[in-house]
């Protein structure tokens, strides 16, 4: 186990986190935001007006959920009016509290392609609050997403399959997490290729109750740690996998994706390559023969990635 190092902005120079290649917690680097310590639930309904919410919900604390049965379960959506989002958050029974998640994959809240910037009409006003830091090349921005949370909620164990380093800005509440470099991808037991899962960048493995036959493997796997304070930036560098434990009443959080200057090429990257060429070529991977090439190929970037 190691302790992600901490250290102060003025200590982060230029672009240089575009070459580092692990993480980092820039302690107070988005502390003069306006959003830190103001995103209350009073604010955002003010800020945000009487918008409707599409989450994820979940019937225990983990986003994704899977620990039931059935893709329907595993990835189920409510809707909800942004203060009734926010109340049952915050106010609910503790348990209750963790059911709920928004995130960018709902609503991104900034997105640029091909030069073009593309931003959320009714989640614009949140923009006008944060601040794009300055530790990476802005022309290199790939996303920007906001994420809205109650107290116990678990991140699945997964790794971005973008491709992009990821600097997590912690607006309101606390936050811990657990990051493995891609040399561990083959300890961590992502779900197949050609499975019948298609959470490809998702871990197997349940962190907070590990399965007998894996909990080994999680345990031997070298794992980074950090607690992320409102005003904390934390860099993910690109194919690392992480899962985050909120530990706020309320947490909020925005992150910034963007494209690394040199290529990086690991077991992770390596993998979501397969996959990518596999979507590209609209391949079915229900297909027989398709789910042993792709599993074939998935245990050959696996093994690569053992010491």
């Amino acid at each position: 186990m190691a302790e992600v190092e901490r250290c102060p902005p003025s200590a982060v120079s230029g672009h240089e986190l575009d070459r580092r290649d692990t993480p980092l917690v820039i302690a107070g680097g988005a502390a003069a935001w306006p959003a830190v310590g103001r995103w209350t639930p009073e604010h955002l309904c003010e800020l945000l007006g009487p918008i409707e919410l599409t989450f994820k919900s979940s019937t225990s604390n983990a986003h994704p959920d899977f620990r039931q049965q059935g893709l329907a379960r595993m990835f189920a959506r409510g809707q909800a009016p942004l203060r009734e989002f926010l109340r049952s958050i915050t106010v609910g029974p503790e348990p209750e509290r963790a059911r709920w998640l928004f995130t960018g994959d709902e609503r991104f809240l900034l997105r640029r392609r091909g030069g073009q910037t593309s931003v959320d009409p009714e989640l614009a006003p949140l923009l006008t609050e944060i601040v794009t830091p300055s530790f990476f090349p802005e022309p290199q921005l790939h996303t920007v997403w906001a994420w809205l949370s109650g107290r116990g909620v678990r991140t699945w164990l997964h790794y971005d399959n973008n491709g992009c380093h990821n600097l997590n800005a912690q607006i309101m509440g606390s936050k811990r997490c657990a990051l493995y470099p891609p040399s561990e991808l083959a300890s961590l037991h992502v779900f197949p290729l050609g499975g019948d899962n298609p959470a490809y960048n998702c871990s197997r493995i349940d962190v907070d109750q590990p399965q007998p036959e894996l909990a080994g493997d999680l345990a031997r796997a070298t794992a980074w740690h950090a607690e992320l304070c409102p005003g904390d930036l934390l860099f993910i560098p690109a194919w690392w996998l992480h899962t985050f434990f909120h530990t706020g009443e309320l947490n909020a959080n925005v992150n910034f994706w963007w494209k690394p200057e040199r290529p990086i090429w690991n077991a992770v990257a390596a993998r979501q390559a397969l996959v990518d060429a596999a979507q590209e070529a609209k391949l079915h991977t229900a297909n027989t023969a398709v789910a042993t090439v792709l599993g074939a190929l998935d245990a050959a970037a696996r093994r690569r990635a053992e010491p």
